[in-house]
């Protein structure tokens, strides 16, 4: 019950230019990493197992991620976050090595064709989500549940990657 009563408060509290200015600011470095990538049609050409979906989807769930990912970054930065200067220094190292990580995946899956590579830098955008929730959780609620669908896609990210390293 007080997790719901904290969440509240941080809403009418936050100030939603934070979280549009980290959502837009996510989503402009997911454009730069698919510019950087190239060649996605190469999933098209892929061995995939029967649970990877069509390419169309990617597209939609990126756009909400990256979203989520710079929303929940905003609000954990902004004025309204509990816990002092150390936790939003915390918090903007996670997310920002998170975003390099991510970035980076990218390139080195679609141009690279490094798929053992990606998978280890999924490994790491996986456990990175993990310590960017943590350290959104120390100060603010809203982010960490904001993170929640973020870890949960990197955790479906590793395992599709991990099925194309086998079967290629």
């Amino acid at each position: 019950m007080k997790v719901i009563v904290y969440v509240k408060r941080e809403f009418r509290c936050a100030n939603l230019k934070y979280a549009l200015f980290g959502a837009l600011g996510a989503f402009l470095l997911g454009l730069f990493s698919f510019l950087l990538g190239g060649r996605p049609k190469l999933y098209g050409m892929l061995l995939l197992p029967r649970f990877a979906p069509p390419a169309l989807v990617f597209v939609i769930v990126w756009i909400i991620v990256f979203a989520l990912l710079g929303a929940s970054f905003g609000i954990a930065i902004s004025p309204c976050r509990h816990g002092g200067k150390r936790a939003k220094l915390q918090s903007i190292l996670w997310f920002s090595l998170l975003m390099l990580a991510i970035v980076s995946w990218y390139p080195v899956f679609f141009s690279a064709r490094l798929f053992l590579f990606s998978l280890i830098l999924c490994g790491a955008i996986l456990f990175l989500s993990l310590m960017t929730l943590r350290s959104y959780a120390s100060g603010s609620y809203l982010s960490a549940i904001m993170m929640v669908p973020v870890v949960l896609w990197f955790v479906f990210a590793f395992v599709l990657n991990f099925c194309v390293v086998l079967l290629n």
